[in-house]
């Protein structure tokens, strides 16, 4: 295993994203690149020989926008990525991911629909879990694995609404409620999910989520799963 030191994008350096570079129709060489890429405090390193190797297989393997690629990779970004939640919160590290080391795998997975759309999956992070392609994939991974265990995370990206209805709500970032709301949905229709992740979050204006525990979380969607079937 080599590990190789990490770096982030500056806020600059997002400017040299344009419509050209996200349709696949320019790229972006060293020399532009590189008053823009700068270490991130503490030089965290990862394994991306491992990520690298990954990915090549994935976009050889799976057709052009299938969903399956995020199942594929997921578990892989985030064991390669092996990092503190303190690193994962600087965006600059996921749009230098996106931008600099994959953007065919962006292109790959992502149809170009909109300039917005696509400079989100490239340029999004932050507050936002759903948006950046790679940040997505990691912190999915990251609040439904436990230990060497990726069932659960396996689980999710196999449902597509699961991550759609999950991770798009502001409870997503809180580890208990994510693993409970996951396990408890697993075999649910589309209907009883959208209506209990909806529920769920609306009753959160009540009761403060980070003092649930996972048990407690768990008794509130077990309760609003059985009244949505």
């Amino acid at each position: 295993m080599t590990e190789t030191e990490l770096h982030r994008l500056t806020e600059d350096g997002r400017r040299l994203v344009g419509q050209s570079f996200m349709k696949g129709e320019a790229t972006l060489t060293d020399e532009q690149l590189d008053e823009y890429i700068e270490p991130i405090p503490g030089h965290p390193t990862a394994d991306l020989d491992r990520i690298d190797s990954s990915v090549q297989q994935v976009v050889q393997e799976y057709p052009e926008y299938d969903t399956a690629i995020d199942g594929a990779l997921a578990e892989e970004i985030h064991r390669g990525l092996d990092i503190t939640r303190r690193t994962a919160g600087d965006p600059g590290l996921w749009h230098w991911l996106a931008v600099v080391r994959y953007p065919e795998l962006i292109r790959h997975r992502w149809e170009y629909r909109s300039e917005e759309a696509m400079r989100e999956k490239f340029l999004g992070a932050g507050s936002d879990l759903y948006s950046n392609a790679i940040h997505r994939l990691w912190w999915i991974a990251e609040l439904t694995s436990r230990d060497d265990d990726y069932s659960t995370t396996d689980a999710v990206f196999a449902n597509q609404t699961m991550v759609n209805k999950v991770f798009d709500r502001w409870f997503a970032r809180y580890r208990p409620a994510v693993r409970a709301m996951c396990d408890e949905l697993a075999d649910e229709p589309s209907r009883v999910i959208d209506e209990t992740t909806r529920r769920f979050n609306h009753a959160l204006t009540n009761v403060q989520l980070e003092g649930l525990s996972e048990n407690e979380a768990r008794e509130m969607i077990r309760q609003i799963v059985a009244e949505s079937r």
